[in-house]
């Protein structure tokens, strides 16, 4: 960033520098006479950036009095403002402000770049690089204004202290599964990766760095760790450095290297321009990635390498860019990458749109290690804390007080359960008695579910006994009552086997949020309801309707509630015809998260030895190929729903002996393991006699 000097034309102390001060706190804008109004205007719009210091200062070089900073935060706009000395208009750029005084730090402006500004409106430019007083000048300036931005991230973090806690023990639970050798071992391979690293750093600044540096084929051997320089930060750092997959094919790279070598695919955001380029067209286009990537290496302030990441506009792969910054600065960031940052941001702090995603890596990562107190910059903790985050960020994009009821949809295969039982098991830190299973079905009923009446035993006489009993819902519904310091979970499969409106009843209304029971310390907004058995309840002996009842009024009515510091998850497999489907007021109560086929578990494929297979890039494109074919209405057309989860594609592993995946292996995979499951989706749509045609032509879509 540059650090500007600003010095307004008024009188020292006087009643129009109070007024010029008060007008800019008010409007947090640094001012300047507009264009050709005034000598420096065009200075004032063309020069400053975004991200650029404003230093506001009053007086003559060595009395320079330094009394406001901001970060410009907007291009410059002209104004007219009510509240100046007089009534012109101007030119302004909208300021992060800092009103602390900065006298205090004792700049000596003496032989700075800048003359005599005593009464002359004057922009100048701090020059570090040849004047001996800004460069010392700009290092003070540089301590204290990441000292005021970290001081501003830790005031802006909207966690209570009960909040801090339970983060400090859900991380403490979670850093007990690596041993000491396992923090040796993840320090030990980060340091390779960030050492392999070095060598595009070294190309890029030499100027060496080339096309087959940056796109190339795997297959061809540059002497380069990963290859080239995008497959690197895909996937050769991503075990130690997190996911950077971006979203959409190879093509967000901006120039992808065909499989014919001397053929590329540029993507300029034209449909016209968007087919293949020959090597010297490649070449041509490449030249501004190479200035681009050597302007951030170059860029000594980590501030305005975040902007030029941000700001880069022919290269939308942004989550590479990202981890480009992350491994030049291993330490300033957590290893995330795409939308979960916008997640755990407003965990941290809440919403804000103005700040990019690298930005709020920053504030994150210094937030979080201030709150877990961790005191120690290495790998290990870097690498812990980040998949801690990565964790907590998955976790919380299930569940939120706002909307605590949610279903998880999509094919068989996955992952829905497992997801459910590993972010279950982080949140609770192992504490099963938070969580409830439960499985419905077609004969499962409000009964089993709220209340009921059920045989419980034999008379004396050899006759059935009946008794009223809780459902499994309202028994943890008074357990999640008596902890409302803790959160529980209560998590159905199979959720659209049963009659949902039978099953939940009058309770229905009670899952919304706005109607949740919230009892604590020092808060209580009663939402209770009597159940079709209240009545029943009421005429029970004491003992029996304490221990049947979620609560009992003053005036000895039953009343039931569903406790706010209760979550609902449903699951269900949207393929199954054999069900109810949910009507419109059950859907309208739920958070619907869908889940598909994870190509980038299928990625890390291994085989039985515990080793990745050679071609498994290849095989998951032959994965997808066979899902397309089923979902796409130019093939079978049957969506997305029928689709092969990635569980059933991972069962290759168990077939495949040797490091390579072979055809004769898949065709194993497909005949055990998928035919049997797409026939019956078949039989649903097409004639018998279709179905093995059909499910011969979806065999040819899954090769290698």
């Amino acid at each position: 960033m540059n650090y500007w000097v600003l010095s307004p034309n008024v009188e020292q102390d006087s009643s129009v520098e109070k007024q010029w001060k008060d007008a800019i706190l008010k409007y947090k804008i640094a001012i300047m006479g507009w264009g050709t109004d005034h000598s420096l205007g065009a200075r004032f719009v063309n020069e400053v950036k975004i991200g650029d210091i404003i230093l506001i200062a009053q007086g003559a070089n060595s009395n320079k009095r330094l009394f406001l900073s901001g970060i410009v935060k907007s291009l410059p706009a002209k104004g007219h403002l009510p509240d100046m000395p007089n009534e012109k208009y101007f030119c302004y750029l909208e300021l992060t402000i800092d009103s602390v005084e900065l006298n205090r730090l004792n700049l000596n402006f003496q032989d700075a770049a800048f003359g005599d500004a005593s009464r002359i409106p004057a922009l100048y430019i701090l020059k570090p690089w040849d004047n001996a007083v800004d460069k010392k000048i700009c290092e003070q300036l540089s301590i204290e204004t990441k000292k005021k931005r970290l001081e501003s991230i830790m005031k802006n973090i909207i966690l209570s202290d009960l909040s801090k806690k339970q983060l400090n023990q859900l991380f403490n639970a979670f850093c007990q599964k690596y041993s000491d050798s396992d923090k040796i071992s993840l320090s030990d391979n980060a340091s390779v990766i960030v050492n392999e690293f070095q060598s595009y750093i070294d190309k890029i600044k030499t100027n060496s760095f080339a096309l087959d540096d940056y796109t190339n084929r795997q297959a061809n051997d540059t002497g380069l760790p990963g290859s080239y320089l995008c497959n690197f930060l895909e996937r050769r750092s991503r075990e130690f450095f997190g996911s950077s997959k971006p979203a959409g094919s190879a093509l967000s790279f901006g120039i992808k290297a065909d499989k014919n070598e001397n053929s590329f695919t540029i993507d300029r955001k034209d449909p016209d321009n968007f087919n293949k380029n020959n090597r010297g067209e490649a070449e041509s286009e490449f030249e501004k990635y190479k200035t681009f990537f050597r302007n951030v290496v170059n860029e000594s302030e980590i501030f305005q390498q975040m902007k030029l990441i941000e700001d880069c506009d022919f290269i939308s792969a942004k989550q590479i860019l990202r981890k480009f910054l992350v491994l030049s600065h291993p330490f300033q960031f957590i290893y995330a990458y795409n939308d979960r940052l916008d997640d755990l941001y407003q965990y941290f702090f809440g919403d804000d749109q103005s700040l990019s995603k690298i930005e709020k890596s920053f504030h994150i990562n210094f937030a979080v290690k201030q709150i877990l107190n961790i005191d120690q910059d290495n790998y290990a903790n870097q690498i812990i804390v980040s998949r801690f985050l990565w964790k907590l960020a998955s976790s919380q994009s299930l569940f939120s007080k706002s909307n605590p009821n949610v279903i998880l949809y999509g094919p068989p295969g996955t992952g829905k359960t497992y997801k459910i039982k590993q972010d279950l098991e982080f949140l609770t830190k192992g504490d099963s008695s938070r969580v409830k299973y439960v499985v419905f079905h077609p004969s499962y009923g409000y009964e089993d579910f709220i209340e009921g009446i059920k045989p419980c035993g034999v008379t004396e006489n050899g006759n059935l006994k009946f008794e009223l009993i809780n459902g499994a819902f309202k028994e943890f519904c008074k357990l999640a009552k008596s902890r409302p310091n803790e959160e529980f979970y209560f998590v159905v499969d199979e959720i659209n086997r049963a009659n949902l409106s039978a099953v939940f009843g009058e309770t229905l209304v009670s899952l919304e949020s706005s109607y949740r029971d919230v009892v604590v310390d020092d808060f209580n907004d009663r939402h209770l309801f009597s159940t079709q058995y209240s009545s029943y309840q009421e005429q029970l002996e004491e003992k029996k309707k304490v221990e049947l009842a979620y609560e009992i009024s003053e005036t000895g009515s039953v009343l039931f509630g569903v406790p706010n510091n209760l979550y609902f998850i449903g699951m269900m497999n949207n393929v199954d015809k054999n069900i109810d489907s949910f009507d419109l007021a059950l859907r309208r109560r739920f958070k619907w998260i869908y889940f598909g086929c994870d190509y980038d578990v299928i990625e890390n494929v291994k085989s039985n030895k515990g080793e990745l297979f050679i071609n498994r890039l290849d095989y998951v494109d032959a994965c997808k190929n066979l899902n397309e074919f089923i979902s796409d209405s130019k093939y079978l057309g049957l969506g997305k729903s029928f689709e092969f989860g990635h569980s059933l594609y991972m069962k290759i592993s168990t077939i495949e002996k040797q490091k390579h995946i072979h055809q004769k292996s898949m065709d194993q995979l497909f005949r055990e393991f998928l035919l049997p499951t797409l026939n019956e989706y078949l039989r649903a749509y097409y004639d018998e006699s279709e179905i093995e045609k059909k499910s011969a032509e979806a065999q040819n879509y899954f090769k290698l």
